[in-house]
């Protein structure tokens, strides 16, 4: 019987990725939430996100760091992506109309949320993939 290896290749593009940082609030407010939610890790909301770029086989061609305050300590943990070709956080779809408008995820508390958060991203780069093999075909 022959087993197939599993490949350490990721499906997205690490050119595109690597165009994109996640930022995850620890600042005492967003810590504070995660502790009334009855998580004492103050770097869950991190750890969280950073498993996620694992499982997908970005970790290591996309920055994912803990930050400062955010601006929205009253709806923390929050999380905030930018891309270096646009200046400070940027929208991305599958946010609410609140975080659109702040430009950051918020109430980044669970596993799930931090799914959502993940899954956001990897649409970003999954349509930014698609636009740049788009212009190479033209």
């Amino acid at each position: 019987i022959i087993e197939e290896e599993e490949t350490s290749t990721s499906t997205f593009n690490h050119d595109i990725a690597q165009q994109f940082t996640i930022k995850v609030c620890t600042s005492t407010s967003c810590t504070n939430k995660l502790k009334q939610a009855g998580i004492q890790d103050e770097f869950f909301t991190l750890g969280e996100v950073y498993a996620q770029a694992q499982h997908a086989k970005l970790e290591t061609c996309m920055v994912i760091e803990d930050s400062g305050c955010q601006g929205n300590c009253r709806a923390g943990p929050c999380v905030s992506i930018l891309h270096e070709d646009y200046a400070g956080n940027i929208g991305l779809e599958g946010m609410n109309t609140n975080e659109q408008f702040q430009r950051v995820f918020m109430n980044v508390v669970t596993s799930e949320d931090a799914g959502r958060v993940w899954s956001c991203v990897e649409n970003a780069i999954t349509q930014m993939t698609e636009e740049a093999n788009n212009e190479d075909i033209e």
